[in-house]
């Protein structure tokens, strides 16, 4: 069966394949783990910066393995996606998203700051 026949049954065309196509969808993948997809059933957010890292790590490898075979437009949209999803992953690596029970209760989050004051030694002081 020909790409042809097996497009023309479908209702919606899609976009034609290309390099950038391939890595923007590597790319909406790991951006959908950093940022969180939500579990249709528990309505529970789900981030896994583990499953965001293999997908960047995968990109890297294409990289690596097309070095010199890319057009300057595909190399520039190859760097800067590598580039903005590593900033993304070290931005959600420092900055965790709150857990679960804190979100439900502003007063808890809260309480463990001013608890984590207090044990710092520069707070404690004054």
């Amino acid at each position: 069966m020909s790409q042809e026949e097996t497009n023309s049954g479908s209702s919606s065309a899609l976009p034609a394949v290309t390099f950038e196509s391939l890595i923007s969808e590597y790319a909406g993948t790991a951006l959908a783990y950093l940022n969180g997809i939500q579990d249709p059933e528990t309505k529970k957010v789900f981030i896994d910066l583990n499953l965001a890292k293999r997908m960047i790590d995968i990109i890297e490898m294409l990289k690596e393995k097309t070095d010199g075979n890319l057009t300057m437009p595909e190399n520039n949209f190859l760097d800067n996606t590598l580039y903005n999803l590593r900033m993304s992953y070290v931005r959600a690596v420092n900055n965790p998203p709150p857990q679960e029970d804190e979100a439900s209760t502003g007063d808890e989050s809260v309480a463990s700051t001013e608890s984590a004051e207090a044990t710092d030694p520069e707070t404690a002081e004054s």
